[in-house]
């Protein structure tokens, strides 16, 4: 089996962002895939250079792979993580509560519980934030 699904995971206490660690690891080489997964960050940042207020205890990760796709099939990443997090939190909760705030994020009620980040170089790096305490 190959892929996301059993992709290594490389778990840290601290880092400035999951998306940071993966672009640094892309332009020293590494292709992926692997899951960089932070107990903290300390400058967690959304769409637009926003910040996203990272407290300990949620849960930041971030998958580094490499995809054949062109760019315009890439971005839509994006929208298929958030359909994917939105279908995980289903099974927690009631659907109708779920609902995705196109592009990235993915609200229940009226509460953001993740955003989803990707960003493409060299190599393509994904975030997935969820705020697990909220």
């Amino acid at each position: 089996m190959s892929g996301p699904a059993s992709a290594p995971i490389l778990i840290l206490d601290d880092v400035d962002s999951t998306n940071a660690e993966g672009r640094r690891r892309a332009e020293a080489g590494q292709t992926g895939p692997l899951w960089i997964v932070a107990r903290r960050q300390s400058a967690g940042r959304g769409r637009r250079g926003r910040e996203w207020v990272s407290e300990t205890g949620n849960l930041y990760a971030t998958l580094l792979t490499t995809t054949p796709k062109g760019p315009a099939e890439a971005a839509q990443v994006t929208f298929v993580a958030a359909l994917a997090v939105a279908d995980l939190l289903c099974s927690f909760v009631p659907a109708p509560l779920v609902t995705i705030k196109w592009p990235n994020d993915v609200m229940i009620e009226a509460d953001k519980v993740s955003g989803i980040l990707v960003e493409s170089g060299a190599h393509e790096a994904g975030g997935l934030w969820n705020n697990a305490q909220q």
